[in-house]
């Protein structure tokens, strides 16, 4: 099992940043691969959740949430990413001096036992972009209140720390 966590100091108060992280419809606008992202015939938000999100590549996956603090955290979980059995994320923020620490908790069996075993370095690097190319995303549609007007691997590393 891969087990990540990528970090983020966000420009701005805990409640504005959970704002944009609880709408879950519009990871799109802060996550590359992620073409569209909806909550068809559910909530939207809160435990029993469920988004499909439609990706690059012409793949799909669903991920229903476990977990809501509202203002806080939330867990979700998928079993249909492309090369995992299982992926579980856990999303929080945490204000530090005025700003937000926004931390993601990724946990990813991959299929295939001893070859998704092997795979796993590669995987982590491969994850660990994309988790800062995420916390980038975030951290610019937070505190400028657009989306990035390109790709967000173009963006400075956020800070990890606050």
């Amino acid at each position: 099992m891969l087990k990540m966590v990528g970090t983020a100091c966000i420009e701005a108060p805990v409640d504005k940043t959970w704002r944009v992280l609880a709408d879950i419809e519009n990871v799109d606008l802060w996550v590359d691969p992620i073409l569209s992202a909806s909550c068809e015939g559910g909530p939207s938000k809160g435990v029993g959740a469920a988004r499909t999100c439609q990706l690059k590549g012409n793949m799909q996956i669903t991920e229903t949430w476990t977990e809501w603090s509202e203002g806080k955290s939330f867990t979700y979980v998928s079993y249909d990413v492309p090369m995992a059995k299982f992926a579980k994320n856990k999303w929080s923020v945490e204000e530090v001096n005025g700003k937000t620490l926004l931390k993601s908790e990724a946990e990813i069996t991959f299929k295939g036992g001893i070859f998704g075993r092997v795979l796993e370095p590669i995987m982590a690097l491969i994850s660990k972009k994309m988790s800062a190319d995420s916390m980038a995303g975030i951290k610019h549609l937070v505190e400028t209140g657009t989306p990035y007007q390109g790709e967000v691997s173009k963006l400075p590393r956020a800070a990890i720390t606050c």
